[in-house]
């Protein structure tokens, strides 16, 4: 157990170190968000996911390089740099919401070309399912849909880091339980990582994740399903996070650029958020939550994690009863 538990430190530390440069780096070039979802706006740096990316990077790596397999973690480290990159440059300047996707899924190719995978996928009740021509193609797809779905779940302090949290929980219980050093290493740098960070990101946050962050988390996700052989445990412990993205983009009839969206799916009043009755307003879990009456921001992101904690239970149960653990 000594590649997990140092993986785990090491993000642990090096997230740690990297959160004030990254605060530094932040308010050195402008780049602050404001938090809309507060009466008083205040402006945040929203670059701190760069000390997600350095975290995941550090100590999954050195984990998978300890176990011995430098393959996996060249391939993690390269897909995370390629993510970390689009969402750092979105960060300075909107990219354009059709390019987006097809950007993002580049950061599959590491996988890809190093052949971190096995075109074997196992499904329920069906089993192991051969797909040697089409898997390099549902690689960089689903590498773009997890990045922006986990990309989309960003949208209040400490969100995107609990629902991630909650998502990973039983994926590291799969690693465990069913011997999957690849799984365990990746998900313990994840878990390490975005706790130390949620310190700063929670409610009120000091610092937001940015870009950088959320597609890097999203990638390592990816990565987690494709080199950890579990990809529909993975798809279905972020469910709420793919939903949320669907209605997103189905609602506002097609990808559209945030900022140019007139509509917001909710109204702030204080520090409660209620539901936009506006018609054609975008739908988000958010604006779904707090349709029956106005909830604090603290409350949504509550309920988030335990939609995501519970898409994670029967992500393990699919795993334990129909997969793996058969």
């Amino acid at each position: 157990m000594l590649p997990p538990v140092m993986a785990l430190i090491i993000s642990a530390l090096v997230t740690a170190a990297s959160l004030p440069v990254s605060r530094i780096i932040s308010k050195r070039f402008g780049l602050e968000g404001v938090d809309i979802h507060k009466p008083e706006k205040p402006k945040i740096p929203k670059i701190g996911g760069l000390s997600l990316f350095t975290g995941i990077t550090a100590g999954a790596s050195a984990g998978l390089v300890l176990s011995g397999l430098y393959r996996d973690a060249l391939a993690l480290s390269l897909a995370l740099t390629i993510s970390a990159a689009i969402g750092l440059a979105e960060d300075f300047r909107e990219l354009n919401p059709i390019l987006k996707p097809f950007l993002v899924a580049l950061a599959g190719l590491p996988i890809i070309m190093l052949g971190t995978y096995s075109p074997y996928p196992e499904l329920p009740f069906i089993g192991k399912a051969r797909l040697t021509i089409l898997y390099p193609l549902l690689v960089l797809v689903g590498t773009a849909i997890v990045a922006n779905a986990v990309n989309s779940i960003d949208v209040l302090n400490g969100s995107m880091a609990l629902t991630s949290i909650a998502s990973l929980s039983p994926l590291l219980s799969i690693g465990i339980l069913y011997s999957k050093p690849d799984v365990v290493i990746i998900s313990a740098s994840m878990l390490a990582s975005l706790a130390v960070f949620a310190s700063q990101n929670f409610f009120p946050a000091k610092i937001f994740s940015g870009n950088v962050g959320s597609l890097s988390v999203g990638t390592a996700f990816a990565a987690l399903a494709v080199i950890g052989g579990v990809e529909v445990v993975v798809l279905i412990a972020l469910m709420p996070q793919i939903m949320n993205e669907l209605h997103i983009i189905l609602s506002m009839g097609g990808l559209r650029n945030a900022k140019n969206v007139v509509l917001r799916p909710v109204e702030v009043n204080g520090y409660s958020i209620k539901a936009s009755v506006v018609r054609g307003a975008p739908i988000t879990l958010v604006r779904l939550l707090t349709s029956l009456e106005p909830l604090t921001e603290k409350r949504v992101v509550y309920l988030l994690a335990y939609l995501c904690l519970y898409s994670g239970f029967l992500a393990f149960l699919t795993y334990a009863l129909f997969m793996g653990g058969r």
